[in-house]
């Protein structure tokens, strides 16, 4: 993984929050204990282990959480960019956009790929392959913006809440199973009573989720149309 901005801010950033706390949980009530016992006559070996094992945490979390919102929400909200918001605004029966604007973009698109979108008429026959050509053009379009400061901007927020979600559903099991570990196995009121208003607010993530992915997919796919009109 390389850490530039959309890392950092979309993908570390989200893991971070969803993941890693219920992890930050455990170990300070339980393994950081244990562990420090250990290796307590080795100081050095102590935090060099600690700072490795808390970075390779960071970074798979940060891929389990991308993994999870790409394979499980954004394919279930977005049915692999078939139903995203960059591709719906394209389809005439969209009333997002007029159909001047449509054609407009139809005609640039046209002209910088060579690649003709579907009429309404055939979007009317066979809407499905209407949305497949759409999408094979949304990836000519960001090719064409990769690096427009704006489109970046967005792409990160909407890259952030994505992620946010996916890493929040790995968070709330880490956290149901800390209740369960601290409640039962090695009982610690103060970590049951963290790990339960963690889990209360992963819920309220997944519960808002469709909300979350439609909100900053509309924002992302406004920009993008903006962006690449104005080139």
């Amino acid at each position: 993984m390389t850490f530039d901005a959309y890392s950092l801010k979309a993908r570390i950033a989200p893991a971070f929050i969803s993941v890693i706390l219920p992890i930050m949980v455990f170990n300070h009530f339980y393994t950081s204990s244990a562990f420090a016992r250990f290796v307590s006559d080795v100081l050095a070996l102590k935090i060099a282990v600690n700072i490795s094992i808390s970075l390779v945490l960071l970074v798979f979390a940060a891929e389990a959480g991308r993994f999870i919102s790409k394979n499980v929400f954004e394919r279930l909200y977005f049915k692999q960019e078939l139903w995203m918001p960059t591709t719906n605004f394209l389809l005439f029966s969209d009333r997002t956009y007029s159909d001047d604007y449509k054609l407009k973009l139809h005609k640039k698109i046209y002209s910088d790929f060579k690649v003709k979108l579907k009429t309404e008429a055939e979007e009317v026959q066979n809407e499905l392959l209407a949305r497949t050509k759409i999408v094979e053009t949304m990836a000519l379009i960001r090719k064409k913006l990769h690096g427009n400061k704006f489109l970046l901007q967005h792409n990160i927020e909407y890259g952030a809440m994505r992620n946010l979600v996916g890493g929040s559903l790995l968070g709330l099991i880490l956290s149901l199973v800390n209740i369960l570990f601290f409640k039962y196995a090695s009982s610690v009121s103060m970590a049951v009573n963290i790990s339960i208003i963690t889990a209360i607010l992963y819920s309220i993530i997944l519960v808002l989720s469709r909300f979350l992915f439609d909100f900053y997919g509309v924002n992302y796919a406004k920009v993008l149309f903006r962006e690449y009109c104005g080139k």
